[in-house]
């Protein structure tokens, strides 16, 4: 593959070719063997200099995989939706987007632990929230819950097919180019984050998957005990850092989703 010369303002010289099918748009110094990456600062020595949140220079549908780690939050809130979509226009029907963003709520867990109300430690949570500041658009202008990034990505034709939180304040999500997920756990993993506003557990992830495969529950069954489960009535009236402390404030609340997806099968069965 040729190695790409681009001007500053991102107008190609000459394309790598042929074009990988995996591009990280933001890449900083992480540059990856395999991907076209891109990178608004020089630099970086990115593959390709060019503004991620519009690459007209590269065709529709060429990748498989856009990388975006630590990049959305950089951008003007205003932004994110056009670059979500700019992202989503470069995949592939099928295609995934694998994004890693702030959790604000997260943060403000982190922030709020007792040992953090010691001056030096606030300020390691606030370098998270605010950025690096060490060069120009090292800056955080945003910060996402599950509920935003989930609508976010819905509307750039996109749906959560797996997430996690890493170190407590970051969601690394990847998102498929769909309007429907065919993967069934892909599914469970979509259903906790948008009706929940987590990531899977592993239980429930397993029991609910296990359950659509030997068509025991439909998806329908699946969203029905997200939405009625006792975790979700508790959210429905209470703030998300109060669930730790559930079964104190209402009694039965503490009930796992894993026992949840195991009475629903039951009744299931009696049908």
């Amino acid at each position: 593959m040729k190695s790409s010369r681009m001007a500053e303002h991102g107008t190609a010289e000459h394309l790598p070719d042929p074009l990988p099918r995996k591009i990280n748009v933001g890449c900083g110094y992480d540059r990856r063997e395999g991907y076209l990456n891109v990178d608004l600062h020089a630099v970086h020595n990115p593959d390709l200099v060019g503004d991620v949140v519009a690459l007209p220079m590269l065709p529709s549908g060429a990748f498989d995989e856009v990388l975006a780690q630590d990049v959305l939050e950089h951008f003007e809130r205003a932004k994110t939706a056009p670059a979500l979509q700019e992202w989503s226009r470069l995949l592939a029907p099928g295609g995934v987007l694998h994004v890693r963003v702030p959790a604000l709520a997260g943060m403000f867990d982190l922030l709020s632990q007792p040992e953090r109300r010691d001056p030096a430690r606030a300020e390691e949570i606030i370098h998270l929230v605010y950025g690096t500041q060490a060069y120009t658009g090292d800056y955080h202008l945003a910060g996402f819950t599950a509920q935003t990034l989930d609508g976010r990505l819905r509307d750039a034709g996109l749906l959560v097919c797996e997430a996690s939180i890493l170190h407590g304040w970051l969601f690394d999500v990847r998102a498929r180019k769909t309007d429907r997920l065919d993967d069934d756990r892909e599914f469970v993993h979509s259903a906790y984050f948008s009706i929940l506003g987590r990531p899977a557990d592993a239980g429930g992830l397993a029991n609910f998957a296990d359950a659509l495969a030997q068509r025991r529950m439909t998806r329908d069954d699946v969203t029905a005990a997200l939405r009625n489960s006792a975790e979700a009535r508790f959210l429905a009236n209470h703030p998300a850092y109060l669930l730790p402390y559930a079964a104190r404030i209402e009694p039965g609340v503490g009930q796992s989703l894993r026992n949840l997806a195991a009475a629903l099968l039951r009744l299931v069965r009696r049908r």
